[in-house]
């Protein structure tokens, strides 16, 4: 068994594993329900996407894109700093890609639509 990603954030580990799941990868999350189960939250309660070794490769061949993706997005956020509305006047946490009072966007925002 190898691990392939972790995150405090299964939703992004269960994204990964549909993308695999997809592709005919037999792949599982291991600590899927740990971070309910106790009141620590540290790396090691993380979700945990894995494989089988014989689908190692391939599933990282897969995920490769996602992966920058994600990593770009990371990188962007972490770039920010918190953001003054233009419609409203309120301070914007930098992760928030929506004012949370008036749902305007932040200004830096590309009015093209998401991939899906």
């Amino acid at each position: 068994m190898k691990e392939i990603f972790g995150n405090r954030e299964g939703s992004i580990v269960g994204h990964y594993r549909s993308i695999l799941e997809q592709a005919g990868i037999p792949c599982f999350v291991r600590n899927e329900n740990a971070a309910a189960l106790s009141e620590l939250q540290g790396p090691a309660f993380y979700p945990v996407l894995c494989v089988d070794d014989e689908y190692y490769e391939e599933a990282m061949a897969v995920l490769l894109p996602y992966y920058e993706r994600y990593r770009d997005e990371e990188n962007a956020v972490a770039g920010r700093e918190d953001w003054l509305c233009p419609r409203c006047s309120e301070t914007v946490p930098a992760s928030f890609d929506f004012c949370w009072n008036c749902e305007q966007s932040h200004p830096s925002a590309s009015d093209t639509p998401m991939d899906l």
